[in-house]
């Protein structure tokens, strides 16, 4: 092959030079989509933490350790990409683009999750909820804070409504007193403000759908960080393993 047929074989939109400006440009969305995808996962730990232990199913917490993690990678990820793409260094790029695909998955796996979990939320809820508001609180102390944090954040008293207090373990073993609702089903809280059931005292509306709605927002929230940014790693496979496979020929004019 002539020099000037290697020379027309790298023109164009595929060129080793357009490659490069092409994933430096990628690597700054991909450092940003990585931000984001970082920010939303830690947002999303730190928004459930309260109540977290109310749930049976892992997904959700699951899904959001699995955006931090991706995050974490896409920081490093486009470090070892710049330097791969400025120094041409073809051990550097097959590393990125490794890494590239680990995030792919892990976003991908993170929004699959999400969006399955996000159709279950509410028969999840209501079918453990109950059950956890009735026999635990007052008996787990974990659980029990989860419920009080949960009514006081919510406005919420019971699963559907605060008569659910009535068959709970809770008030059934003493362990309530006077209370007829725990204290944080109160307007106003305050040492066994609980005795009075009384609309203008405390919350008639149950935690369930509340609960379920929340959740599943935030589960919209993980989906679209999920499965939205995947497109982007797309790309960014397409282009380093285009720019690796140039860089495997030396002899090619590089524009």
């Amino acid at each position: 092959m002539s020099t000037s047929t290697k020379y027309r074989k790298d023109e164009g939109w595929c060129s080793k030079s357009l490659l490069r400006n092409y994933l430096y440009i990628f690597n700054f969305f991909f450092l940003c989509g990585g931000i984001i995808v970082l920010a939303v996962g830690v947002w999303s730990i730190i928004a459930e933490h309260g109540f977290v232990s109310l749930l049976s199913n892992v997904s959700y917490p699951l899904t959001s350790y699995l955006l931090v993690s991706a995050g974490v990678l896409v920081l490093i990820a486009s470090v070892i990409g710049c330097c791969g793409i400025k120094k041409s260094n073809r051990c550097f790029l097959l590393i990125y683009i490794l890494m590239l695909l680990l995030v792919f998955l892990l976003e991908a796996k993170a929004g699959i999750l999400a969006y399955i979990y996000r159709e279950q939320a509410y028969q999840d809820l209501k079918s453990y909820l109950n059950e956890t508001f009735i026999e635990s609180y007052g008996t787990d102390a974990s659980k029990t804070d989860a419920i009080d944090s949960l009514q006081r954040e919510h406005q919420c008293c019971g699963v559907v409504s605060f008569e659910d207090w009535n068959a709970s373990q809770w008030k059934r073993e003493g362990i309530a007193g006077r209370n007829e609702v725990p204290d944080s089903c109160c307007k106003t809280e305050s040492p066994e403000c609980g005795i009075r059931n009384h609309p203008s005292n405390i919350y008639y509306s149950g935690c369930l759908r509340k609960l379920s709605t929340t959740i599943k927002d935030h589960l919209g929230y993980l989906t679209i960080a999920g499965l939205g940014l995947c497109i982007l790693q797309i790309i960014g496979i397409i282009f380093s393993t285009c720019l690796y496979i140039k860089l495997k020929n030396p002899d090619i004019t590089d524009l």
